[in-house]
């Protein structure tokens, strides 16, 4: 009878039984914090949009202080008699059919119309509503997320696009690093595209033999400091008006404003810790992975 002797497999009884990599106890909160969240997100979206709810993004900065430019408007229907003087609408016009208005009630008529005006703006809009003209009327104003929301089509196209492209490369660190970087570079895009953090707009001015006086408007997210060129100088906040008298013009008769953001020294540390990320995040995962090595 013939007999045969087991051998083993090259290299089997050299190297140790390799197991997948256990998920930490940190990790798998993490992981069911953010479900959970997500669930509730999600739970939350499909009851706005079952009770007949729409969202808007405020673009421009008629309402000031109360719906800055990049403010989410979440509105849920409202019946008009139900409204008064002082509370925010959205509405469209026949006159301007698929462009969004959020303004304040400052009169309703005896039929029932409702006479509306930005919170900024010197002038009562040229219509009159009805209910067929109101959208509806806030139940939240998130401040600086329509920004977020701007920002998706560009995010989501940049993160897809850095993926696909760093696929290419199978070390991990090199991968890694270079998405981390990707991302860091497409928001940086999407901020220079949109401009959320600075911006002033001027909304009147008048001039006369003195100068200029110009009424402005901060609509970006962080505070700014307005210098006009021979004239005052103006902390502003998001939505916030102010008015700068310049008396030195140039040869053309123009003025010059300068805007920089102004911030706290704590304001200052968040924004480097914030620029700080994706350099920390790259130098973390080479760290991870010469650990593991090791």
């Amino acid at each position: 009878m013939s007999q045969t002797a087991a051998l083993p497999l090259s290299g089997t009884l050299d190297r140790p039984f390799l197991r997948g990599r256990q998920t930490s106890r940190s990790e798998t909160v993490a992981a069911w914090t953010v479900a959970v969240v997500a669930a509730l997100l999600l739970g939350a979206a499909v009851l706005f949009l079952a009770a007949g709810g729409r969202w808007f993004v405020v673009e421009t900065p008629s309402m000031g202080e109360a719906a800055p430019v990049g403010t989410l408007v979440l509105d849920l229907p409202v019946d008009v008699s139900t409204l008064h003087v002082g509370d925010v609408v959205s509405f469209e016009t026949a006159a301007n059919r698929g462009v969004v208005y959020t303004h304040r009630i400052i009169a309703i008529d005896a039929h029932g119309g409702l006479h509306t005006r930005g919170d900024i703006n010197g002038a009562t809009d040229p219509w009159t509503l009805g209910q067929a003209d109101v959208i509806g009327s806030p139940a939240l104003l998130v401040p600086h997320l329509g920004w977020l929301f701007r920002a998706a089509p560009i995010l989501l196209i940049g993160t897809l696009l850095v993926w696909t492209v760093t696929s290419v490369f199978t070390d991990r660190v090199t991968r890694s690093s270079l998405r981390i970087a990707g991302g860091a570079l497409t928001a940086s895009y999407a901020a220079f595209v949109l401009k959320p953090f600075v911006n002033v707009t001027t909304i009147t001015n008048t001039s006369s033999p003195a100068g200029v006086e110009a009424t402005i408007v901060s609509s970006g997210v962080f505070p700014v400091r307005v210098e006009a060129h021979g004239g005052n100088t103006l902390h502003l906040v998001d939505g916030q008006v102010g008015r700068v008298v310049i008396h030195e013009l140039t040869e053309n008769g123009h003025y010059q404003m300068a805007s920089n953001i102004d911030l706290d020294p704590v304001g200052w540390a968040a924004l480097i810790a914030v620029c700080l990320v994706p350099l920390v995040l790259c130098l973390a995962v080479g760290r991870v992975e010469t650990v593991r090595a090791s």
